[in-house]
């Protein structure tokens, strides 16, 4: 599996969209936008993000409106 900047991912859990994001230090997130706040998922390494993003989210397509 191969990480990129910008993908999109659902929680299989939650049904919830996340987007994966890369910061300058190389660590990486998955950020959330709701109606409330934006919310962004602790910063980890690419391989242990491969582990979770592997373990709990499914790619997606966002659509665009």
């Amino acid at each position: 599996m191969r990480l990129r900047n910008g993908d999109f991912y659902t929680n299989v859990f939650t049904n919830k969209l996340y987007r994966l994001n890369e910061d300058k230090g190389s660590s990486w997130y998955l950020s959330l936008r709701d109606e409330e706040d934006y919310h962004e998922t602790e910063k980890i390494s690419g391989r242990d993000m491969i582990r979770l993003v592997a373990g709990r989210y499914k790619k997606a397509t966002p659509f665009l409106s």
